[in-house]
């Protein structure tokens, strides 16, 4: 098996840290790039092949909307999963509408992003 190629986007070291150990357990072989921003984001897709992005809305500078549409107009089939601490029918429809494959809210992470990530990265 290959391992899988994901880019983690969050600001807070903490919430990335947490997230970078779930990966690392749930998903072997894997290659986690990380980044705290957009602007990093970009940098980091532009590198290199990836399988999967996992991205916080709430961003410093540009949001995790304008990234999730901007990754999606550079990579248009790379799956993307929108996450954020707001949960609200109107943040869902924006993620989806920027190009996201889901929307997570933070609280749903630990049972809501195994499904998803799974689903998506069979897909490819």
């Amino acid at each position: 098996m290959c391992a899988a190629n994901v880019l983690l986007v969050e600001e807070h070291d903490d919430v990335r840290l947490a997230l970078r150990d779930w990966f690392r357990a749930v998903l072997s072989p894997l290659s986690l790039t990380e980044a705290r921003n957009m602007a990093e984001a970009l940098r980091c897709a532009a590198q290199g092949k990836l399988d999967f992005a996992l991205i916080n809305v709430e961003l410093p500078g540009e949001n995790g909307i304008e990234a999730a549409r901007e990754l999606r107009r550079l990579h248009h089939h790379l799956p993307l999963v929108l996450m954020s601490v707001h949960d609200s029918e109107i943040l869902r429809l924006a993620a989806i509408e920027a190009g996201a494959d889901a929307f997570v809210a933070k609280r749903d992470l630990t049972f809501s992003l195994l499904p998803i990530v799974q689903r998506l990265l069979a897909r490819n």
